[in-house]
């Protein structure tokens, strides 16, 4: 979606269209930036160093015309309209998470405009007085609409600073309860957990009441199942991956403190018990 700054700052990660390839270096676009006047979208760069962290023979292996990528900013000529742009400093992380909210946010502004066209309104004039605002309190228009669906049309009332009319902001709540999806992280772990106490079974089950009790944050939900001694299962379910690993890492210092050093207790994740 397109952003009120026609250029990037170094550090951002942005999604690009690979526009041509070269021995030596490759070109993109940045479909979310206008860059100059006379340019539809800002230009730039990724040098053959700075494709991948190995020795590169053929680019062409790496990178194709008409791929879309998920880059960083090194540097941007403002003046020049050029950025210099790097693949090999994206990890894998990033590239997924970016390019599925870039998705997602594209999905948003075509409802964006369905919804322009429906109320006779300039998409210029509706981002002004409506979707900047949201951006502004939220960070993204993903959080802004995730946020509204989730606690209601008083959420949207609070951000002052749009400015249309009652039965347009009536139908952008309707707008967003009708067509976005609250986003849900699943997890499951297993925990080895075992006890040399005499009451070493007492002790796992208080560790694991201990974990149900936690304080959640807003959207994680946890349930533990008993697999088989000494094998306990967690399903955790978060609004993203951060609170997901956050929560995660709470329950793992419970257990261990109820557990503590006349034990011991092991988080495994890629060998679950009812995997082949």
């Amino acid at each position: 979606m397109l952003n009120r700054n026609p250029f990037p700052t170094p550090g951002e990660v942005v999604v690009c269209r690979v526009t041509n390839v070269q021995r030596g270096y490759v070109q993109v676009e940045l479909e979310d930036y206008t860059g100059l006047a006379h340019e539809q979208r800002a230009q730039g760069m990724i040098h053959i160093s700075e494709l991948s962290n190995r020795w590169v023979k053929n680019i062409n292996s790496i990178i194709a015309n008409g791929q879309r990528v998920v880059l960083s900013v090194l540097r941007v000529n403002e003046d020049r309209g050029y950025l210099d742009l790097s693949l090999r400093r994206v990890n894998k992380v990033q590239k997924q998470n970016i390019m599925n909210s870039w998705r997602y946010e594209n999905k948003l502004e075509g409802l964006l405009k369905f919804f322009a066209e429906q109320n006779k309104i300039e998409m210029s004039e509706l981002f002004d007085k409506a979707i900047w605002p949201l951006v502004d309190k939220y960070g993204d228009l993903h959080t802004a609409f995730e946020e509204i669906k989730e606690e209601g049309k008083d959420e949207l009332l609070k951000v002052e600073e749009i400015d249309i009319p009652e039965d347009l902001m009536e139908s952008l709540y309707q707008l967003i309860v009708d067509n976005v999806t609250i986003s849900k992280v699943n997890m499951t772990v297993e925990y080895d957990v075992r006890s040399q106490d005499g009451n070493g079974i007492e002790l796992i089950k208080e560790a694991f009441r201990g974990a149900g009790k936690l304080r959640k944050a807003k959207g994680i939900e946890t349930e533990f199942t008993y697999i088989g001694a000494p094998i306990y299962r967690l399903e955790l379910e978060a609004k993203d991956y951060q609170s997901a690993e956050k929560h995660l890492a709470k329950i793992t210092a419970k257990i261990e403190n109820v557990i503590g050093s006349n034990g011991s207790v092991e988080v495994m994740r890629d060998n679950l018990s009812n995997k082949q």
